[in-house]
């Protein structure tokens, strides 16, 4: 699984662009976008000021642990 982007609340603000260690993340049509290759760290998650991106195999994760 993947980061998801929930589309109504991404405000195309880019950030999470940045801060993504493998690069999968572009900005198109002012909405961020996940490509394959995500590896569910959960960065962008962290750092989204509008909760737009989740990662749900990393909260699975963290519950079995």
């Amino acid at each position: 699984m993947t980061a998801i982007v929930d589309e109504i609340k991404c405000t195309g603000c880019g950030g999470c662009i940045y801060m993504c260690p493998v690069g999968v993340l572009e900005l198109i049509d002012m909405k961020c976008r996940v490509h394959e290759g995500c590896i569910d760290c959960g960065i962008c998650e962290d750092l989204c000021n509008w909760k737009a991106i989740t990662v749900p195999d990393r909260k699975e994760k963290a519950a079995a642990s």
